[in-house]
């Protein structure tokens, strides 16, 4: 093992957020893991008690990471774009609301404080929904100007082609097809892309909580697991992460 490896997992280690995605990951394989073994019920209890436990460490991990979305959402009222100034700026503070009443949940876990369990961890995830919509809107928004600017440069392109050769058929033969294009597209917007991926499997999971969809325990760990693994890799190298 090199030693960028190594001291790239001392770096990701010892990052909270690294440590939360990382034992999300946990949680929704072991979730698809123990679907796929529920004729088994002795495994399964004990996978669910590993699912249980990973879930409330992330809780603990996330205790005040309210306040943070908060700040977060101050800040991002600098944003110059209108679009992604409220897009972010209300996402952050539908997060910051979801993580506080995911605050109330956990101490209700401890037994600090009795409170309604089901309702409370119903409004949450209604605002875990609402940031998710919202972010998927940005994610649009960008995708829009991104397709607007790759047209733009291919219309000057064509323009060079058709003015330095005058020919319908030499400036075809020059064209990128389609799917070079969107791949061009992916490949020099990775973040854009790959929070549109998280964004989009994340989905599903508060929505079957507030029960608008009935998702398997496998579909949730599977859907979980690729947005997880999105998670790993943007603290992993911060360069795929979006940003603001």
């Amino acid at each position: 093992m090199s030693s960028d490896i190594v001291s790239g997992i001392i770096k990701f280690g010892g990052l909270t957020n690294g440590r939360d995605k990382f034992f999300r990951l946990v949680q929704y394989s072991v979730k698809l893991i123990w679907w796929n073994l529920r004729n088994k019920e002795d495994v399964v209890e004990r996978l669910k008690k590993i699912e249980s436990s990973m879930s409330m460490t992330r809780k603990l991990l996330r205790l005040g990471k309210s306040l943070d979305f908060i700040q977060a959402a101050l800040k991002s009222l600098h944003i110059t774009d209108d679009v992604i100034r409220w897009t972010v700026t209300l996402s952050k503070i539908s997060q910051s609301i979801f993580l506080f009443f995911d605050h109330i949940i956990y101490f209700h876990n401890l037994g600090v404080i009795k409170t309604d369990k089901a309702k409370w961890s119903k409004v949450s995830a209604e605002f875990w929904f609402f940031s998710l919509v919202l972010n998927l809107a940005r994610n649009f928004y960008d995708i829009a100007n991104i397709a607007k600017l790759e047209m733009s440069k291919q219309d000057k392109k064509e323009n060079e082609v058709q003015y330095s050769n005058g020919d319908m058929s030499s400036r075809k033969s020059q064209s990128p097809g389609p799917l070079s294009i969107v791949q061009r597209c992916v490949c020099d917007n990775k973040p854009v892309f790959l929070d549109l991926v998280k964004n989009a499997s994340d989905l599903i999971l508060p929505l079957n909580t507030l029960g608008k969809v009935d998702a398997s325990a496998g579909v949730q760990g599977f859907l979980g697991i690729i947005s997880s693994a999105i998670g790993v890799a943007t603290v992993w190298n911060p360069n795929l992460k979006l940003v603001p």
